[in-house]
């Protein structure tokens, strides 16, 4: 069955902006079934679990979506990276990543700098896939850590209407 598009995709105006704004990670999130419409993803059902937010100075954290697609496998996924830099070397932030660092089936929801929300991971998790802890050289470099949040899915990740749209969460602000 071939896949046919049904739409066009005009070159819009010069209104958007790069990075993420605002990072919340969940390692108990679990739901049954979702609605994704056109807009994004507008409710879930059976959601449960707490997402905790890490706070990102301007212009630090990122999103990449890799397209992986195999004409002759028959196959595609798509990779996805949130890079969350945390500011500032303390045992507290040490003890909380390094839990984050062991779970296998952790989710991210992110604002970008357009303020639409994101999630990544959402049927299959992330783990965390690489990580720094530095203080640098000079006393203008940064002291912090550094790490990437990845998933492999087999979509590209959904943007959520809101965060109520994630249905029995709680989300935390850092």
């Amino acid at each position: 069955m071939p896949c046919l598009i049904s739409s066009t995709l005009p070159l819009d105006c010069l209104d958007q902006i790069g990075g993420i704004s605002q990072v919340w990670v969940s390692t108990n999130f679990s739901y049954t079934s979702f609605v994704a419409g056109a807009t994004g993803i507008t409710s879930l059902t059976g959601g449960t679990g707490a997402f905790y937010g890490f706070g990102l100075a301007k212009d630090t954290g990122s999103f990449t979506e890799t397209f992986n697609i195999s004409n002759t496998n028959g196959t595609a996924f798509f990779d996805q990276a949130v890079t969350i830099p945390i500011q500032r070397l303390s045992q507290a932030r040490r003890n909380t990543l390094l839990l984050l660092a062991y779970n296998r089936n952790t989710r991210v929801v992110f604002r970008d700098n357009n303020n639409k929300l994101w999630i990544s991971g959402l049927t299959r998790g992330s783990v965390v896939s690489a990580g720094t802890t530095t203080t640098g050289t000079a006393p203008g470099d940064a002291t912090q850590y550094s790490i990437t949040l990845s998933a492999q899915e087999p979509e590209m990740a959904y943007e959520l209407t809101s965060l109520a749209a994630l249905t029995g969460c709680q989300f935390f602000n850092a």
